[in-house]
């Protein structure tokens, strides 16, 4: 079982410009988890477990923007989210993970929400 879930929220998505890209088979920008496809729509969230078999595509001329969270997984209880909280701050404390990196400049940011 994956432990989150994990949400996909679309700021900016690239238009369909020509009936070229209204006649294709998948979505100009979208999302394909196991056999089901879907179109990124701005302001329109998703919610998937990433633990299938999945990918992301922008076949458009400008950019796709989203803004990505994760969730705990309902089917996690709360004394189970505790314990694995616990676990990753003893990693953490113990220099195992979250070490810092330089960041490099053109690298996209990352937002860790806990």
């Amino acid at each position: 079982m994956n432990l989150r879930l994990r949400v996909h929220l679309p700021l900016i998505v690239p238009k369909s410009t020509s009936a070229e890209d209204s006649n294709r088979n998948r979505p100009l920008a979208g999302i394909r988890v196991a056999d089901q496809t879907r179109e990124f729509r701005e302001g329109s969230a998703l919610v998937l477990d990433d633990s299938y078999v999945h990918e992301v595509w922008n076949e458009g001329d400008s950019p796709r923007v989203l803004f990505l969270f994760d969730l705990w997984h309902p089917d996690v209880h709360l004394e189970e989210r505790e314990r694995i909280n616990n676990m990753f701050s003893y990693a953490k404390d113990q220099g195992w993970i979250g070490n810092q990196r330089k960041k490099d400049p053109e690298s996209p940011a990352t937002i860790n929400v806990i």
